[in-house]
C-alpha cells in the first residue's frame, strides 16, 4: 500500500513539474525554465538545433526563456530581430499582470 502511495506522490509532482516549467537541452547542457503559461506544452524541448522556423512554433518557450533571464541560449545572430520581438512580447506580458 506504501508504494501505491508513494506513485501517487510522485506522479503528482511530475505534474506540477510538467505543468509549470520546460525542461531544455541546449548546447550547455539542460536547465529548468519556468513556464510563461501553466500547460503542458514543450515539456521536453532540445533546442540544440532550433532554427528561426522553429522558435516561431514555440513562442510561449522563447518567451520563457527571456523571462527567465536565459536569453544567452538564443545567441544565433539570425534570431537578434525575433530575440527583440519577444523582448516586447514578454514586456506586454509582464505588464498586463
Amino acid at each position: 500500500m506504501s508504494r501505491f502511495f508513494f506513485g501517487i506522490i510522485l506522479g503528482a509532482a511530475m505534474m506540477y513539474g510538467a505543468m509549470h516549467y520546460h525542461l531544455v537541452r541546449g548546447q550547455d547542457g539542460i536547465f529548468m525554465v519556468p513556464k510563461v503559461t501553466s500547460d503542458l506544452s514543450d515539456v521536453y524541448v532540445d533546442i540544440r538545433g532550433f532554427t528561426l522556423e522553429d522558435w516561431k512554433q514555440h513562442k510561449p518557450l522563447a518567451a520563457a526563456i527571456l523571462n527567465s533571464d536565459r536569453s544567452e541560449v538564443l545567441a544565433d545572430s539570425t534570431l537578434t530581430g525575433f530575440r527583440d520581438n519577444m523582448h516586447s512580447l514578454v514586456d506586454r506580458l509582464l505588464s498586463s499582470e
